[in-house]
């Protein structure tokens, strides 16, 4: 994702971008889709470039959404984001009050939330992920859910060079060996690379 695309042409809302500035956000920090939506901007430090995650949204089926304590004591988490996913912040910001003045009906909401629907309420969640599985089928891709991002995110990462550790309380694990677990077919890459190079120098 390089920037940020023109609104889908036939949305209600043509000129939000709101649900490319999450999945963006989702791709470029590894957050959990429950954590983004509880996002408030008293959360994200744009200065300092930071992103607090101390809650997360949880919204049952047929029942009203409630912030709740995150999955864990490590799911409690200050993060560094990068240059370009604060340029989108910075733009989803001005774009949110340009939506407040074009549509009469948009709703800004009292508690500060970062992405909510028009009625200034929390976005639900199984909208977002089947949103997000018209984009895949848009896209011509494998659908698949937003959690998707997060894995990807944690990928890159690692065969960046990432060490685990930083991945994992990144993330918001438990343990280092959760991600090891869960990035298993990485982490065996990343061993397998520098044992190659450890002999390649060794060798010279």
């Amino acid at each position: 994702m390089r920037a940020v695309k023109k609104p889908q042409k036939n949305a209600k809302y043509q000129h939000s971008i709101q649900n490319y500035v999450l999945f963006f956000l989702l791709s470029r920090t590894g957050l959990r889709i429950g954590e983004a939506l509880a996002l408030t901007w008293d959360d994200i430090d744009i200065d300092q470039q930071t992103l607090t995650v101390d809650k997360t949204l949880v919204y049952p089926l047929n029942s009203s959404a409630y912030v709740s304590s995150p999955k864990s004591n490590s799911s409690l988490r200050t993060i560094k984001i990068d240059d370009q996913t604060v340029n989108v912040l910075k733009k989803h910001q001005i774009n949110r009050k340009e939506i407040y003045l074009r549509y009469q009906n948009y709703e800004q909401p009292s508690n500060n939330i970062v992405f909510h629907q028009h009625n200034s309420r929390w976005l639900r969640t199984n909208v977002v992920r089947d949103y997000f599985k018209t984009v895949c089928k848009r896209a011509g891709v494998r659908v698949l859910s937003p959690h998707a991002l997060r894995h990807t995110h944690a990928v890159y990462l690692l065969e960046a060079g990432a060490n685990i550790k930083y991945v994992s309380e990144r993330l918001g694990h438990s343990s280092i060996k959760m991600t090891a677990d869960t990035y298993l077919h990485v982490t065996e890459k990343i061993e397998n690379d520098a044992l190659d190079m450890y002999q390649r120098y060794i060798n010279n």
